[in-house]
């Protein structure tokens, strides 16, 4: 199964470095890769004409005095068509509450806008064999009052904290058992729906072809290695 590729490019990348990253991507030949950038919002119109573009983050509110925000409709008005939402970075710098993300991901949906829900666990919590428990809670929250016509247009991504830019992952099979429990707990909440499952946390070219083998996965979210036209490139071309 091919997977989706979605990179969170996060704010890393001046000018210079994104005109370059966009001119090898555009001549790049992506095949049938469903591929979707997140870079920040000064770049978004950058990448519009060479790939599908999501944000990295929206407000809760629709419009008015909120200096640095950025609403739901604008992003519409500029064609983007997803918006990760619930970044443990952002839950953890920003103190983003679940009910904060939760109006996030309806403001996002009201536009047709793809959410990209973030989950996850720190390393004390697997560590405690707590990982279910948290995911569920934060599903529970973050997802509260979706309707089943709206569950699956929504893209979760399991992204285990501690791995996060550490250069660490979980083994296969962890990654594998926390990534069947969303799936089978959002089919048990919104009767048998598939929802599309990433995982997320220090994917790179050197070990997406391991993480291939794992048939639970939907696709990636890649954070440093999306930056990079050569990491990126061989993940995608490891999917055609």
């Amino acid at each position: 199964m091919t997977k989706i590729i979605i990179g969170n490019q996060k704010m890393y990348m001046d000018k210079e470095d994104v005109l370059s990253f966009v001119n090898d991507i555009k001549s790049y030949d992506k095949g049938s890769v469903p591929v979707i950038l997140c870079p920040t919002f000064v770049y978004l119109d950058y990448y519009k004409d060479v790939c599908k573009v999501g944000a990295q983050n929206v407000s809760i509110n629709d419009n008015g005095s909120y200096t640095g925000e950025v609403s739901a409709s604008q992003l519409s008005s500029l064609g983007i068509n997803y918006c990760i939402v619930g970044h443990s970075e952002r839950r953890n710098f920003q103190k983003e509450t679940d009910d904060e993300i939760n109006k996030k991901i309806k403001k996002l949906l009201e536009k047709d806008i793809v959410p990209i829900l973030c989950v996850g666990e720190k390393k004390e919590e697997r560590d405690n064999n707590l990982t279910e428990i948290i995911i569920k809670k934060e599903l529970e929250q973050d997802l509260k009052d979706i309707t089943r016509d709206n569950i699956d247009k929504i893209i979760i991504a399991y992204e285990p904290i501690w791995a996060i830019g550490t250069g660490l992952t979980p083994t296969n099979s962890e990654i594998d058992e926390t990534i069947t429990f969303i799936k089978n707990y959002l089919k048990t909440i919104y009767n048998d729906v598939n929802v599309t499952v990433l995982y997320g946390g220090s994917v790179s070219e050197k070990n997406v072809d391991e993480l291939n083998s794992i048939a639970s996965v939907d696709g990636y979210l890649i954070g440093g290695a999306s930056t990079k036209f050569a990491s990126l490139s061989y993940i995608i071309d490891s999917q055609k």
